[in-house]
């Protein structure tokens, strides 16, 4: 049986905000999503010395916005409880393996970053990410990271043997599988990062030919390696 728990947890929020200000992955400098004025009190600080100022800054905006905090948790209980059972099995179909996790954490946060917790089973949605199926497609796009880390990463296949920097440039990349077969729960297709694109565009046709996960997690670890090269070069050739 497949559960999940939706709440506001200002520690939870705290460190998400730290986290996002503190890290860029993905070819994202993730802090520049809110203001200098807020992430100097948060950049380059430990968790600790940060939430000295991100809790009293939570607290009040929690006050501001609870009107909006309270919608979003409405929306995603919506969205959950109508296609949360289904994404489930579509992505045990997907994989062609049983969702390890069983019970799913829920957070709600005040910083646009979605990030997740394979551990606990936490995934944090952004309270202004407001289109009625963003909940259920941020689900999908988390628990495929779920599947992909613990039955390929964690166990003894090709993709253990991936540079980290390798294995996070597939692991993104393989949500293209999420396409138009998901939009009737998803609301669209999962898009991705930008700097994945190129070599999402050769997993999707590798997808459409095959339909096996087995099979594309194959393909990919073949040819991550030159798509990360590449996009190491773009890197280079911008930045001279």
């Amino acid at each position: 049986m497949f559960t999940y728990k939706i709440k506001l947890d200002i520690e939870e929020d705290a460190w998400n905000w730290w986290g996002a200000c503190n890290h860029i992955s993905h070819g994202m400098d993730w802090k520049k999503r809110v203001s200098p004025k807020l992430y100097k009190n948060i950049t380059g600080k430990t968790l600790e010395e940060a939430n000295k100022f991100l809790f009293p800054y939570l607290k009040k905006l929690y006050k501001s916005e609870q009107k909006d905090i309270q919608e979003a948790k409405s929306r995603i209980e919506k969205s959950f409880s109508k296609n949360f059972i289904t994404a489930c099995g579509r992505l045990e179909r997907l994989t062609g393996k049983s969702l390890f996790r069983k019970n799913y954490k829920i957070y709600l946060t005040t910083f646009p970053r979605g990030p997740y917790w394979l551990k606990t089973g936490g995934i944090w949605f952004y309270i202004r990410w407001n289109k009625p199926n963003d909940a259920i497609q941020t689900f999908l796009h988390e628990v495929l990271h779920f599947q992909f880390i613990h039955y390929w990463r964690n166990k003894d296949t090709a993709v253990r043997k991936l540079s980290k920097e390798e294995f996070e440039f597939l692991k993104e990349s393989l949500t293209v599988v999420l396409d138009k077969d998901f939009v009737d729960i998803a609301g669209s297709i999962d898009i991705g990062y930008s700097i994945h694109k190129k070599f999402r565009a050769e997993l999707h046709k590798f997808w459409i030919k095959n339909k096996d996960f087995d099979r594309l997690v194959e393909f990919g670890v073949k040819n991550v390696g030159k798509f990360v090269k590449r996009s190491q070069n773009e890197k280079i050739s911008k930045a001279t």
